[in-house]
């Protein structure tokens, strides 16, 4: 395995936390938004919430997918590329990004739930 493999998949993490990022931002709107009419809104924002603490769970565990990947990048370019410690370092950083993923999934999908739900109010 060659130790350059971990940094150049950071570009398209980096897409994903910035698309992540820009769905906080805006969620955050929407629930400002909603909580001016808190009453008839309150079970959509209290969704919301959990969408939102969702999200920045990914965003967190992006943040430390890379800095995996990094430590991953660095660890083989100063040992021997296919040590034990490279490789278990860049396979937990895959499975950080993994689990990431399956909560952006999750959010997707719930959202979906949410919007319906908002929309018959």
């Amino acid at each position: 395995m060659q130790w350059i493999i971990p940094i150049t998949v950071l570009p398209g993490i980096a897409l994903i936390v910035l698309s992540t990022s820009n769905l906080v931002i805006s969620l955050n709107k929407e629930i400002t938004q909603l909580n001016k009419t808190r009453d008839k809104y309150k079970h959509i924002i209290e969704l919301k919430i959990v969408q939102l603490k969702r999200l920045n769970w990914a965003l967190v565990l992006m943040y430390i997918g890379i800095l995996i990947f990094l430590a991953s990048g660095v660890l083989g370019a100063i040992t021997e590329p296919d040590n034990i410690y490279t490789v278990s370092s860049m396979i937990a950083g895959v499975l950080v990004l993994i689990i990431a993923i399956f909560l952006l999934i999750i959010y997707g999908f719930k959202s979906i739930y949410i919007r319906e739900k908002h929309l018959k109010l």
